[in-house]
Protein backbone atom coordinates (compact mmCIF):
# COMPACT_ATOMS: atom_id res chain seq x y z
CA UNK A 1 0.00 0.00 0.00
CA UNK A 2 1.30 3.45 -0.89
CA UNK A 3 1.78 6.11 1.77
CA UNK A 4 -1.67 7.26 2.97
CA UNK A 5 -2.64 10.82 2.09
CA UNK A 6 -3.33 13.31 4.89
CA UNK A 7 -6.73 12.77 6.54
CA UNK A 8 -8.12 16.22 5.59
CA UNK A 9 -7.21 15.63 1.93
CA UNK A 10 -8.78 12.16 1.96
CA UNK A 11 -11.95 13.53 3.54
CA UNK A 12 -12.16 16.32 0.98
CA UNK A 13 -11.78 13.77 -1.83
CA UNK A 14 -14.54 11.65 -0.30
CA UNK A 15 -16.87 14.66 -0.11
CA UNK A 16 -16.22 15.44 -3.77
CA UNK A 17 -16.80 11.82 -4.80
CA UNK A 18 -20.01 11.64 -2.77
CA UNK A 19 -21.25 14.89 -4.29
CA UNK A 20 -20.56 13.61 -7.80
CA UNK A 21 -22.39 10.36 -7.07
CA UNK A 22 -25.35 12.32 -5.75
CA UNK A 23 -25.32 14.55 -8.82
CA UNK A 24 -25.25 11.53 -11.12
CA UNK A 25 -28.27 10.02 -9.40
CA UNK A 26 -30.21 13.29 -9.61
CA UNK A 27 -29.61 13.39 -13.37
CA UNK A 28 -31.66 10.24 -14.01
CA UNK A 29 -35.36 9.56 -13.32
CA UNK A 30 -35.97 8.15 -9.81
CA UNK A 31 -37.14 4.86 -11.31
CA UNK A 32 -33.84 4.44 -13.12
CA UNK A 33 -31.92 5.42 -9.99
CA UNK A 34 -33.73 2.74 -7.98
CA UNK A 35 -32.94 0.15 -10.66
CA UNK A 36 -29.27 1.10 -10.56
CA UNK A 37 -29.14 0.82 -6.77
CA UNK A 38 -30.95 -2.52 -6.75
CA UNK A 39 -28.79 -4.02 -9.48
CA UNK A 40 -25.53 -3.18 -7.72
CA UNK A 41 -25.57 -6.70 -6.25
CA UNK A 42 -24.71 -7.94 -9.75
CA UNK A 43 -21.32 -6.22 -9.53
CA UNK A 44 -20.66 -8.04 -6.25
CA UNK A 45 -21.37 -11.43 -7.78
CA UNK A 46 -19.49 -10.70 -11.01
CA UNK A 47 -16.43 -9.63 -9.01
CA UNK A 48 -16.70 -12.76 -6.86
CA UNK A 49 -16.99 -14.99 -9.92
CA UNK A 50 -14.03 -13.34 -11.67
CA UNK A 51 -11.97 -14.02 -8.56
CA UNK A 52 -13.39 -17.40 -7.55
CA UNK A 53 -13.01 -19.17 -10.91
CA UNK A 54 -9.46 -17.88 -11.39
CA UNK A 55 -10.18 -15.57 -14.32
CA UNK A 56 -8.44 -12.63 -12.64
CA UNK A 57 -5.33 -14.75 -12.08
CA UNK A 58 -5.44 -15.90 -15.71
CA UNK A 59 -5.24 -12.25 -16.80
CA UNK A 60 -2.35 -11.38 -14.48
CA UNK A 61 0.30 -11.86 -17.16
CA UNK A 62 -1.36 -9.51 -19.66
CA UNK A 63 -4.24 -9.13 -22.15
CA UNK A 64 -5.92 -12.33 -23.27
CA UNK A 65 -9.02 -13.45 -25.11
CA UNK A 66 -11.94 -15.00 -23.30
CA UNK A 67 -11.10 -18.34 -24.90
CA UNK A 68 -7.55 -18.18 -23.52
CA UNK A 69 -8.82 -17.26 -20.06
CA UNK A 70 -11.36 -20.09 -20.19
CA UNK A 71 -8.70 -22.61 -21.22
CA UNK A 72 -6.55 -21.72 -18.22
CA UNK A 73 -9.40 -21.39 -15.73
CA UNK A 74 -11.28 -24.48 -16.91
CA UNK A 75 -14.48 -22.57 -17.60
CA UNK A 76 -16.98 -22.37 -20.45
CA UNK A 77 -15.63 -20.00 -23.17
CA UNK A 78 -18.93 -18.28 -23.96
CA UNK A 79 -19.89 -17.81 -20.31
CA UNK A 80 -16.36 -16.57 -19.59
CA UNK A 81 -16.64 -13.99 -22.37
CA UNK A 82 -19.93 -12.74 -20.93
CA UNK A 83 -18.41 -12.50 -17.44
CA UNK A 84 -15.37 -10.59 -18.71
CA UNK A 85 -17.59 -8.22 -20.70
CA UNK A 86 -19.69 -7.47 -17.61
CA UNK A 87 -16.59 -6.95 -15.44
CA UNK A 88 -15.26 -4.49 -18.00
CA UNK A 89 -18.45 -2.52 -17.44
CA UNK A 90 -17.72 -2.48 -13.71
CA UNK A 91 -14.23 -1.05 -14.24
CA UNK A 92 -12.33 -4.23 -13.37
CA UNK A 93 -11.15 -4.86 -16.93
CA UNK A 94 -10.50 -3.02 -20.17
CA UNK A 95 -11.32 -4.40 -23.59
CA UNK A 96 -9.51 -3.94 -26.88
CA UNK A 97 -11.01 -5.96 -29.70
CA UNK A 98 -11.40 -9.49 -28.40
CA UNK A 99 -8.76 -9.14 -25.68
CA UNK A 100 -9.34 -8.24 -22.05
CA UNK A 101 -6.88 -6.79 -19.55
CA UNK A 102 -6.94 -5.98 -15.85
CA UNK A 103 -7.34 -2.40 -14.68
CA UNK A 104 -5.60 -1.33 -11.44
CA UNK A 105 -8.90 -2.15 -9.70
CA UNK A 106 -9.00 -5.61 -11.25
CA UNK A 107 -5.34 -6.26 -10.48
CA UNK A 108 -6.21 -6.08 -6.78
CA UNK A 109 -8.10 -9.37 -7.29
CA UNK A 110 -5.00 -11.31 -8.37
CA UNK A 111 -3.70 -13.85 -5.85
CA UNK A 112 -0.07 -12.76 -5.97
CA UNK A 113 -0.68 -9.02 -6.10
CA UNK A 114 1.00 -7.31 -3.10
CA UNK A 115 -2.24 -5.54 -2.20
CA UNK A 116 -4.57 -8.35 -3.18
CA UNK A 117 -8.14 -8.07 -1.94
CA UNK A 118 -8.88 -11.61 -3.07
CA UNK A 119 -9.43 -12.96 0.49
CA UNK A 120 -12.00 -10.24 1.22
CA UNK A 121 -13.81 -10.81 -2.08
CA UNK A 122 -13.97 -14.55 -1.43
CA UNK A 123 -15.50 -13.96 2.01
CA UNK A 124 -18.09 -11.37 0.94
CA UNK A 125 -19.12 -13.28 -2.17
CA UNK A 126 -19.36 -16.67 -0.45
CA UNK A 127 -22.93 -18.02 -0.58
CA UNK A 128 -22.86 -18.60 3.18
CA UNK A 129 -22.22 -14.91 3.73
CA UNK A 130 -24.66 -13.72 1.09
CA UNK A 131 -27.46 -15.92 2.44
CA UNK A 132 -27.41 -14.13 5.79
CA UNK A 133 -27.66 -10.73 4.07
CA UNK A 134 -30.80 -12.06 2.40
CA UNK A 135 -32.35 -12.06 5.89
CA UNK A 136 -32.01 -8.30 6.39
CA UNK A 137 -35.79 -7.62 6.35
CA UNK A 138 -36.28 -10.21 9.09
CA UNK A 139 -33.42 -8.71 11.10
CA UNK A 140 -35.03 -5.27 10.87
CA UNK A 141 -38.36 -6.70 12.04
CA UNK A 142 -36.93 -8.72 14.94
CA UNK A 143 -33.82 -6.69 15.81
CA UNK A 144 -31.87 -9.94 16.16
CA UNK A 145 -29.03 -11.58 14.17
CA UNK A 146 -30.01 -14.02 11.45
CA UNK A 147 -27.01 -16.31 10.94
CA UNK A 148 -28.62 -19.00 13.08
CA UNK A 149 -31.88 -18.79 11.12
CA UNK A 150 -29.93 -19.49 7.92
CA UNK A 151 -27.27 -21.94 9.08
CA UNK A 152 -28.81 -23.46 12.21
CA UNK A 153 -25.96 -22.18 14.41
CA UNK A 154 -24.49 -18.83 15.37
CA UNK A 155 -21.80 -17.21 13.22
CA UNK A 156 -19.03 -18.30 15.61
CA UNK A 157 -20.36 -21.87 15.74
CA UNK A 158 -20.53 -21.90 11.95
CA UNK A 159 -16.84 -21.08 11.76
CA UNK A 160 -16.11 -23.94 14.18
CA UNK A 161 -18.32 -26.31 12.18
CA UNK A 162 -17.03 -25.48 8.70
CA UNK A 163 -13.23 -25.19 8.65
CA UNK A 164 -13.15 -24.20 4.98
CA UNK A 165 -15.30 -21.15 5.68
CA UNK A 166 -13.28 -20.39 8.81
CA UNK A 167 -10.15 -20.32 6.63
CA UNK A 168 -11.84 -17.92 4.19
CA UNK A 169 -12.96 -15.73 7.10
CA UNK A 170 -9.53 -15.72 8.78
CA UNK A 171 -7.78 -14.85 5.52
CA UNK A 172 -10.19 -11.94 4.98
CA UNK A 173 -9.69 -10.63 8.53
CA UNK A 174 -5.93 -10.84 8.11
CA UNK A 175 -6.12 -8.86 4.88
CA UNK A 176 -8.39 -6.21 6.41
CA UNK A 177 -6.01 -5.79 9.34
CA UNK A 178 -3.16 -5.28 6.88
CA UNK A 179 -5.29 -2.82 4.92
CA UNK A 180 -5.98 -0.69 8.01
CA UNK A 181 -2.49 -0.81 9.49
CA UNK A 182 -0.61 1.77 7.33
CA UNK A 183 -3.32 4.34 8.00
CA UNK A 184 -3.29 3.55 11.74
CA UNK A 185 0.51 3.77 11.92
CA UNK A 186 0.41 7.12 10.14
CA UNK A 187 -2.15 8.53 12.58
CA UNK A 188 -1.05 7.22 15.99
CA UNK A 189 2.28 7.11 17.85
CA UNK A 190 2.83 3.77 19.61
CA UNK A 191 6.41 4.46 20.74
CA UNK A 192 5.61 5.95 24.19
CA UNK A 193 4.21 2.64 25.46
CA UNK A 194 6.40 0.03 27.12
CA UNK A 195 3.89 -2.85 27.28
CA UNK A 196 1.23 -3.19 24.56
CA UNK A 197 -1.65 -5.60 25.27
CA UNK A 198 -3.63 -6.81 22.25
CA UNK A 199 -6.98 -7.94 23.64
CA UNK A 200 -8.64 -10.57 21.44
CA UNK A 201 -5.78 -10.20 18.98
CA UNK A 202 -6.35 -13.36 16.95
CA UNK A 203 -3.20 -14.53 15.21
CA UNK A 204 -1.16 -11.60 16.50
CA UNK A 205 -0.91 -9.71 13.24
CA UNK A 206 -1.79 -6.35 14.77
CA UNK A 207 0.52 -6.87 17.75
CA UNK A 208 3.40 -7.75 15.43
CA UNK A 209 2.77 -4.57 13.44
CA UNK A 210 2.68 -2.41 16.59
CA UNK A 211 5.91 -3.92 17.89
CA UNK A 212 7.46 -3.31 14.49
CA UNK A 213 7.01 0.46 14.86
CA UNK A 214 7.70 0.47 18.62
CA UNK A 215 10.97 -1.47 18.87
CA UNK A 216 11.42 -0.78 22.58
CA UNK A 217 7.99 -2.14 23.53
CA UNK A 218 7.01 -5.57 24.75
CA UNK A 219 3.76 -7.20 23.72
CA UNK A 220 1.07 -9.30 25.39
CA UNK A 221 -1.56 -11.18 23.41
CA UNK A 222 -4.82 -12.24 25.08
CA UNK A 223 -6.74 -14.76 23.00
CA UNK A 224 -8.61 -18.05 23.21
CA UNK A 225 -6.17 -20.92 23.90
CA UNK A 226 -7.04 -22.65 20.61
CA UNK A 227 -5.66 -19.70 18.61
CA UNK A 228 -2.42 -19.23 20.52
CA UNK A 229 -0.35 -21.76 18.49
CA UNK A 230 -1.23 -19.85 15.30
CA UNK A 231 -0.35 -16.57 16.98
CA UNK A 232 2.95 -17.94 18.25
CA UNK A 233 3.88 -19.01 14.72
CA UNK A 234 2.97 -15.63 13.23
CA UNK A 235 4.81 -13.65 15.90
CA UNK A 236 7.88 -15.83 15.42
CA UNK A 237 7.79 -15.28 11.65
CA UNK A 238 7.47 -11.53 12.28
CA UNK A 239 10.60 -11.65 14.45
CA UNK A 240 8.94 -10.33 17.60
CA UNK A 241 8.05 -13.48 19.56
CA UNK A 242 10.92 -12.98 22.01
CA UNK A 243 9.28 -9.69 23.04
CA UNK A 244 5.82 -11.23 23.52
CA UNK A 245 3.87 -13.06 26.17
CA UNK A 246 0.85 -15.11 25.08
CA UNK A 247 -2.07 -15.41 27.51
CA UNK A 248 -4.94 -17.83 27.02
CA UNK A 249 -8.37 -16.66 28.13
CA UNK A 250 -11.58 -14.81 27.31
CA UNK A 251 -11.78 -11.03 27.41
CA UNK A 252 -15.14 -11.45 29.14
CA UNK A 253 -13.34 -12.94 32.14
CA UNK A 254 -9.81 -11.60 32.38
CA UNK A 255 -7.05 -9.37 31.04
CA UNK A 256 -3.34 -8.85 31.76
CA UNK A 257 -2.60 -6.42 34.59
CA UNK A 258 0.67 -4.92 33.38
CA UNK A 259 -0.19 -3.01 30.20
CA UNK A 260 0.63 0.57 29.34
CA UNK A 261 -1.57 0.40 26.23
CA UNK A 262 -4.57 -1.90 25.74
CA UNK A 263 -5.74 -2.30 22.12
CA UNK A 264 -8.98 -3.88 20.89
CA UNK A 265 -9.32 -3.98 17.11
CA UNK A 266 -12.91 -4.41 15.90
CA UNK A 267 -13.87 -6.31 19.04
CA UNK A 268 -16.45 -3.98 20.58
CA UNK A 269 -18.46 -3.70 17.35
CA UNK A 270 -19.15 -7.46 17.57
CA UNK A 271 -21.01 -6.88 20.85
CA UNK A 272 -24.31 -5.35 21.89
CA UNK A 273 -24.17 -2.60 24.49
CA UNK A 274 -24.47 -4.85 27.55
CA UNK A 275 -21.81 -7.25 26.27
CA UNK A 276 -19.54 -4.34 25.38
CA UNK A 277 -19.87 -2.84 28.85
CA UNK A 278 -19.15 -6.25 30.40
CA UNK A 279 -15.92 -6.63 28.40
CA UNK A 280 -14.81 -3.06 29.08
CA UNK A 281 -15.65 -3.41 32.78
CA UNK A 282 -13.50 -6.56 33.01
CA UNK A 283 -10.75 -4.70 31.21
CA UNK A 284 -11.05 -1.73 33.57
CA UNK A 285 -10.58 -4.02 36.56
CA UNK A 286 -7.19 -5.06 35.17
CA UNK A 287 -6.04 -1.72 33.70
CA UNK A 288 -3.42 0.25 35.66
CA UNK A 289 -4.39 3.82 36.54
CA UNK A 290 -1.98 5.43 34.09
CA UNK A 291 -2.64 3.15 31.13
CA UNK A 292 -4.34 4.00 27.83
CA UNK A 293 -7.12 2.12 26.03
CA UNK A 294 -7.52 2.29 22.25
CA UNK A 295 -10.51 0.85 20.41
CA UNK A 296 -9.93 0.51 16.66
CA UNK A 297 -13.42 0.79 15.20
CA UNK A 298 -15.41 2.40 12.42
CA UNK A 299 -17.09 5.44 13.97
CA UNK A 300 -20.46 6.51 12.59
CA UNK A 301 -20.48 10.21 11.63
CA UNK A 302 -22.78 12.29 13.86
CA UNK A 303 -24.42 13.96 10.86
CA UNK A 304 -25.43 10.66 9.27
CA UNK A 305 -23.34 11.38 6.18
CA UNK A 306 -22.13 8.61 3.86
CA UNK A 307 -19.66 6.31 5.61
CA UNK A 308 -18.75 2.63 5.39
CA UNK A 309 -19.66 2.34 9.09
CA UNK A 310 -23.38 2.59 8.35
CA UNK A 311 -23.25 -0.44 6.03
CA UNK A 312 -20.95 -2.35 8.37
CA UNK A 313 -23.48 -1.65 11.13
CA UNK A 314 -26.05 -3.73 9.26
CA UNK A 315 -23.46 -6.48 8.85
CA UNK A 316 -23.01 -6.54 12.62
CA UNK A 317 -26.77 -6.66 13.15
CA UNK A 318 -27.13 -9.58 10.76
CA UNK A 319 -24.25 -11.79 11.84
CA UNK A 320 -23.52 -11.28 15.54
CA UNK A 321 -25.96 -8.76 16.99
CA UNK A 322 -23.29 -6.11 17.39
CA UNK A 323 -23.29 -2.53 16.12
CA UNK A 324 -21.16 0.38 14.93
CA UNK A 325 -21.37 3.48 17.13
CA UNK A 326 -20.98 7.23 17.11
CA UNK A 327 -18.36 9.01 19.18
CA UNK A 328 -21.04 9.92 21.74
CA UNK A 329 -22.16 6.28 21.99
CA UNK A 330 -18.59 5.14 22.58
CA UNK A 331 -18.18 7.81 25.25
CA UNK A 332 -21.30 6.51 27.03
CA UNK A 333 -20.13 2.87 26.90
CA UNK A 334 -16.70 3.79 28.20
CA UNK A 335 -18.14 5.89 31.02
CA UNK A 336 -20.34 3.00 32.18
CA UNK A 337 -17.24 0.78 32.32
CA UNK A 338 -15.06 3.26 34.24
CA UNK A 339 -13.17 4.90 31.37
CA UNK A 340 -13.12 8.46 30.04
CA UNK A 341 -12.95 9.06 26.31
CA UNK A 342 -10.03 11.40 25.60
CA UNK A 343 -10.14 11.72 21.81
CA UNK A 344 -11.06 10.04 18.52
CA UNK A 345 -8.24 9.88 16.00
CA UNK A 346 -9.48 9.49 12.41
CA UNK A 347 -7.49 7.70 9.73
CA UNK A 348 -7.66 7.60 5.94
CA UNK A 349 -9.24 4.12 6.06
CA UNK A 350 -12.61 3.19 7.55
CA UNK A 351 -11.16 2.71 11.04
CA UNK A 352 -10.69 5.36 13.73
CA UNK A 353 -8.87 5.12 17.06
CA UNK A 354 -11.13 5.72 20.05
CA UNK A 355 -8.74 6.59 22.88
CA UNK A 356 -9.70 6.45 26.57
CA UNK A 357 -8.15 6.37 30.02
CA UNK A 358 -9.32 4.87 33.32
CA UNK A 359 -11.32 7.08 35.65
CA UNK A 360 -9.55 7.09 38.99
Amino acid sequence: MTKPPPVPLARAATRVRTALQGLTRRMVPPEVGVLEVMSSFMATHATYALTRVGAADALASGPRTAAEVAAEAGTDPDATYRLLRACAGHGLLTRSGDRFALTPLGRALVSQHPGSMRPVVLMIGDPRYQAVWGQLPEAVVTGTPRAEAVHGVSMWELLDREPDYAAVFDDAMTRLTALDWPTVAAAYDFTPYGVVVDVGGGHGQLLASVLGVAPAARGVLLERPALLPHAERHLREAGVLERCRLVGGSFFDTAPDDGDLYVLRRVVHDLDDEQAVAVLTTLRAHTPAGATLVLMESVVPPDGGPHFATSLDLDMLLFVGGRERTEQEYAALLERAGFRLTRVVPTVSTVSLVEARPVT
